[in-house]
C-alpha cells in the first residue's frame, strides 16, 4: 500500500493535508554562506520551541503537513524535527541526500564519498533511521545543483538518488539555484530512470521562465513554487500569474507549493516576518481573487503532495 513517511512514521497519503512543499525547521548553515557573523546567526535556527510555535501557527492557518529538507551539510536533526513533529502536531516529513555543491564545500566532502557509500547513506536513512536518530527515518531524497552548470558532483548525487527511488520507491525534491538549469536536471532525471511523478523541480518560482516550467511539467515532473513571499527574486503577484497560466494550460495537478523561509529574520517567532502563515492566509485568497479555482487551488495544496510524496510501489525485481 503506498503511503508517506514522515518523522513520526509511515501515513496514508490522504492523511497528508494541506501541505508545504518546501521548508526548513531546525538547519544550520555552512559559515561559507553568511558574509558576516550576523547574517550566519540569521541562517540558524536551532530551537525547538521556536520551529514548535511557527509550526503551530501554520496549523492554525489550516496548514497540515510540511515537508522539512534540510540535510546534513545543512544543520539537519531528525531527533528535533520529531520532536517538534509531536508537539506542534503536524506532519512533518525529513530529507536525506546532498543539496548542492555550494552547500556541502567545507562542511561535508561529498567528492570523497563513494557512490556506493552515498547509496547507503541515503539508503539508510529511508528505510532503516538516521544515525543522529535511529528510530526516524527520511521520507524524501533532497538533490540539487549549482547556479547555469551542474557540478560533477552534484550530477552525480542526482543519478544516485534516481537508483534509490528505484529501489525504495522515495520521492525526490530538488534544490534549483536561483531557478536555474531545470532542464538539465530532467534530462538527467530522465537519463537515470527517475519516476518523474514523483520528483519536483525545486524553486522555479525564483526564475519564471515560462518555457522552462513548460517543459518541465510536460516531461511529466512535478514543479516547485516553494519560494512564495521572497519578493526580492519575484513578485508573488507574477508567481500568481503563472500559476494561472499553468492552470489553464491543464498542468494544475503538477504544481506543489512552498515557501522555504530558513532564515530567523523570516520567523514570526523570532521576532521577523512574514512565517508560516503568508501562504495560506495571504498567497492562498491573492490566488483567489485573482481568479484560481479552488479546485485547482486544493489540488496544489493537498492532492498534488499526496500524490508527490507518497513512496511508489517497487517492482520485486528493483535492487536484484
Amino acid at each position: 500500500m503506498s503511503f508517506v513517511r514522515t518523522v513520526l512514521g509511515d501515513i496514508p497519503p490522504e492523511q497528508l493535508g494541506v501541505t508545504n512543499a518546501h521548508e526548513h525547521l531546525i538547519c544550520e548553515a555552512g559559515p561559507h554562506l553568511a558574509s558576516s557573523p550576523e547574517g550566519l546567526e540569521d541562517l540558524r535556527l536551532d530551537s525547538v520551541e521556536k520551529a514548535v510555535e511557527e509550526l503551530r501557527l501554520f496549523k492554525q492557518s489550516g496548514g497540515n503537513a510540511m515537508l522539512e529538507v534540510s540535510c546534513p551539510e545543512y544543520g539537519r536533526d531528525a531527533a528535533k524535527l520529531a520532536e517538534i513533529s509531536r508537539q506542534a502536531g503536524v506532519h512533518v516529513v525529513a530529507a536525506t541526500g546532498h543539496i548542492m555543491e555550494g552547500y556541502w564545500r567545507g562542511v561535508v566532502d561529498v567528492g570523497a564519498i563513494s557512490d556506493e557509500d552515498l547509496h547507503a547513506e541515503m539508503t539508510r536513512d529511508l528505510l532503516h533511521g538516521f544515525p543522529e536518530a535511529p528510530d526516524v527515518r527520511a521520507g524524501v531524497i533532497k538533490v540539487g545543483t549549482g547556479r547555469e552548470a551542474v557540478h560533477p558532483d552534484e550530477e552525480r548525487m542526482l543519478r544516485l538518488a534516481a537508483r534509490v527511488q528505484r529501489e525504495t520507491g522515495a520521492p525526490i525534491t530538488t534544490h534549483t539555484t536561483a531557478g536555474t538549469v531545470p532542464l538539465e536536471q530532467v534530462r538527467i532525471f530522465l537519463d537515470a530512470g527517475a519516476d518523474p511523478a514523483h520528483v519536483v523541480i525545486g524553486h522555479q518560482d525564483r526564475r519564471l521562465v515560462w518555457e522552462d516550467h513548460l517543459a518541465v511539467v510536460q516531461a511529466g515532473f512535478r514543479i516547485g513554487y516553494d519560494c512564495i513571499s521572497k519578493d526580492r527574486y519575484e513578485l508573488d503577484l507574477h508567481r500568481i500569474e503563472f500559476l494561472a497560466r499553468l492552470c489553464e494550460e491543464g498542468f494544475a495537478d503538477r504544481v506543489v507549493l512552498g515557501s522555504d523561509i530558513a532564515r530567523r529574520s523570516y520567523f514570526t517567532s523570532y521576532g521577523g516576518g512574514p512565517g508560516f502563515t503568508y501562504l495560506l492566509w495571504r498567497f492562498v485568497p491573492w490566488m483567489r481573487q485573482e481568479g484560481i479555482a479552488e479546485e485547482h487551488i486544493q489540488q496544489m495544496l493537498v492532492a498534488n503532495p499526496a500524490a508527490t510524496f507518497a513512496f511508489a510501489p517497487v517492482p520485486a525485481t528493483a535492487g536484484a
